[in-house]
C-alpha cells in the first residue's frame, strides 16, 4: 500500500511539474515577438508586352492671335480636316470694323460723286454738240442774210430799191449778226462746262483712287483678323470660345495635327513592364487590322512613346491602338 502511494505521489508531482513547464512555454510564446514573412515581388519577365494608348501626330502647330479683338467664330471643329491657308476662324476688331465702315462709305460717296460728273460730262458733250449745230446754223443765216444786205444796200445807195425793203433787210441782217453772238456765247459757255467738268472730273477721279487704296488697306486690315491653317492636318484642340476676348499676343488659339502618316502612341504600362521599357525598343501598332512597325521612341516620366509611320495618313486621331513592345 505504501508503495502504491509513493507511484501515485510521484506521478502528481510530475503532472505537477508538466504543467508548469506547460504554462511557463505558454506564456513565453505569448509574448515572442512576431518575425516578419518577406515577401518576393513579381517582375515581369515576358518576352513582350501588349498595351493600348490613343494615336497622336508626331508633329503639331498651333495658331496664334495675330492682333487683340473678340474671337467672332470658329469655322471648323475639333476632329476636322483642314488643309493649308483654311480659313479656320476669325478674329473681330472694333476699331477696325470702324475704320473699314468709314473707308467704305468715303469711297462710296467718291464713286457716286465720280458717276455724277461723268453723267454730267455725258450731257455736256451732247450740249456742245448742240450749241455747236446752233453755231453753224446762224453763221450761215448771217453769210446769207449779209450778202443780201450788201446787195440792197448797194442798190439803196444808187436808189434802185425801196427804203423799206432795205430797212426790212437791214433789220434781219442786224438779228443775224445777235443770233451770231448769241449762239457764239452758248458754244463757249458749254466749252468752258464740259472743261470745268472735265478738271471736276479728274479730281473726283483722284480721290476715288485714294480712298479706294484707304478702303483695300482697311480690309486688309480687317483679313489679318482671319485664322488660317498653316498647314494639312486635323484640328486637335480650340483653346478660346467664341465671344472671348484675345490680346495680340495670346498663343495657341487652335492646334492642329500635321504630317499624318508620322505617328505615336503614349503608352502608360504599369510600373514592372515601365522597367523594362527604354528607347530604340520594336514595337508594332495595330492600325485598322494591319500590324505597323515602329519603336519606342522615349520614356517620360511614368509614360512611354512610340513612333511609327503610316503608309496612309490617319485623320482619326484619339482613337485607341494597340502596342506590341519586343523586348
Amino acid at each position: 500500500m505504501r508503495k502504491r502511494g509513493l507511484i501515485a505521489g510521484g506521478a502528481i508531482v510530475a503532472i505537477a511539474a508538466a504543467v508548469s513547464v506547460g504554462w511557463v512555454f505558454l506564456h513565453q510564446r505569448k509574448h515572442a515577438p512576431v518575425k516578419a514573412i518577406a515577401v518576393s515581388q513579381k517582375v515581369f519577365q515576358g518576352p513582350e508586352v501588349t498595351l493600348t494608348g490613343a494615336l497622336q501626330s508626331q508633329s503639331t502647330e498651333q495658331i496664334d492671335a495675330p492682333i487683340a479683338g473678340v474671337l467672332d467664330a470658329w469655322f471648323v471643329d475639333v476632329g476636322g480636316e483642314v488643309y493649308e491657308d483654311q480659313l479656320v476662324g476669325r478674329i473681330r476688331n472694333a476699331d477696325l470694323d470702324n475704320a473699314l465702315q468709314a473707308a467704305q462709305a468715303a469711297a462710296d460717296r467718291a464713286e457716286m460723286r465720280a458717276s455724277q460728273i461723268d453723267a454730267q460730262i455725258v450731257g455736256s458733250k451732247l450740249e456742245i454738240s448742240r450749241t455747236d449745230a446752233d453755231k453753224i446754223r446762224a453763221h450761215n443765216e448771217l453769210d446769207r442774210v449779209e450778202k443780201v444786205y450788201r446787195r440792197y444796200k448797194l442798190l439803196m445807195d444808187a436808189d434802185a430799191i425801196a427804203r423799206l425793203t432795205f430797212e426790212k433787210t437791214e433789220g434781219e441782217y442786224k438779228s443775224a449778226q445777235t443770233e451770231v453772238a448769241n449762239r457764239d456765247a452758248a458754244a463757249k459757255d458749254a466749252q468752258d462746262k464740259a472743261a470745268a467738268l472735265d478738271h471736276d472730273s479728274e479730281d473726283a477721279k483722284r480721290a476715288l483712287t485714294e480712298l479706294t487704296a484707304a478702303l483695300e488697306k482697311a480690309k486688309e486690315a480687317i483679313a489679318e483678323c482671319d485664322l488660317h491653317s498653316p498647314a494639312d492636318g486635323v484640328v486637335l484642340t480650340r483653346n478660346v470660345h467664341q465671344g472671348e476676348k484675345v490680346e495680340e499676343s495670346t498663343k495657341n488659339l487652335m492646334t492642329i495635327a500635321t504630317e499624318l502618316t508620322k505617328l505615336a502612341v503614349t503608352l502608360t504600362p504599369d510600373p514592372q513592364v515601365l522597367a523594362r521599357i527604354h528607347a530604340g525598343l520594336h514595337a508594332f501598332v495595330r492600325v485598322s487590322d494591319a500590324e505597323l512597325p515602329g519603336e519606342v521612341h522615349e520614356v517620360r516620366g511614368t509614360d512611354a512613346v512610340v513612333w511609327f509611320t503610316s503608309p496612309e495618313p490617319v485623320t482619326k486621331l484619339g482613337t485607341a491602338a494597340q502596342v506590341r513592345i519586343v523586348f
